[in-house]
């Protein structure tokens, strides 16, 4: 794992299959490595798809550096010798520093609450982890152009993410722990993946 831009008092593993995105080196960097994994993929993305997926990286890299972002990840899959005809699929997973009002348990409630105010379309709980409680939030949201990696433009899509916002003990700070596709079959899958990451975040400090 890349080493954190932000300082929190916590530890959490990725599975094995995700592409780090390194923010303590250049875009320059970052891109070059996903131009050598794309290329590296059993069915090669098309030279309309590798340039589609550099600029996509980019934004992604400028947004998620300006935002305080822990960790930043993109788990790619596509066809295989099991299922040589399976299509392209990408998700993002990244975990971000959040700001929080409080720092014990009344902010999960209190911000279940305000989430579900402010984002009436959402889904919106709280669950008990292994650190304790947190807030989840589920939200499907049309964007005029795809976040799939490896999908070379088209009309508007969906994308949905889910956030697990877990408070950091003694801290007015949250982790946000978020997943974001386009990929809506895999959808299970994915939550699946998150997860077990949230399961295996331990504080530290």
């Amino acid at each position: 794992m890349p080493a954190a831009t932000i300082d929190l008092p916590l530890s959490f593993s990725i599975p094995k299959g995700f592409r780090d995105i390194d923010l303590t080196v250049s875009a320059e960097a970052n891109t070059n490595k996903l131009i050598d994994e794309l290329t590296g993929l059993t069915r090669r993305p098309s030279d309309e798809e590798i340039a589609h997926a550099v600029l996509v990286q980019q934004s992604m890299y400028e947004m998620l550096a300006a935002a305080g972002a822990v960790y930043a990840g993109i788990l790619l899959a596509g066809p295989s010798k099991d299922e040589p005809d399976g299509r392209l699929t990408s998700l993002m997973l990244t975990v971000t520093a959040r700001p929080s009002e409080l720092s014990n348990d009344q902010t999960v409630h209190r911000l279940a609450r305000t989430m579900g105010a402010i984002y009436p379309e959402a889904e919106v709980g709280v669950v008990r982890l292994p650190t304790g409680p947190a807030v989840l939030l589920t939200e499907d949201t049309k964007v005029e152009r795809p976040v799939n990696l490896l999908s070379d433009g088209g009309g508007p899509t969906v994308v949905r993410q889910l956030h697990v916002f877990v408070p950091i003990p003694g801290r007015t700070a949250m982790a946000d722990f978020s997943i974001a596709t386009e990929n809506i079959a895999e959808w299970d899958d994915y939550v699946a993946i998150l997860g077990q990451v949230c399961t295996t975040i331990e504080f530290t400090g």
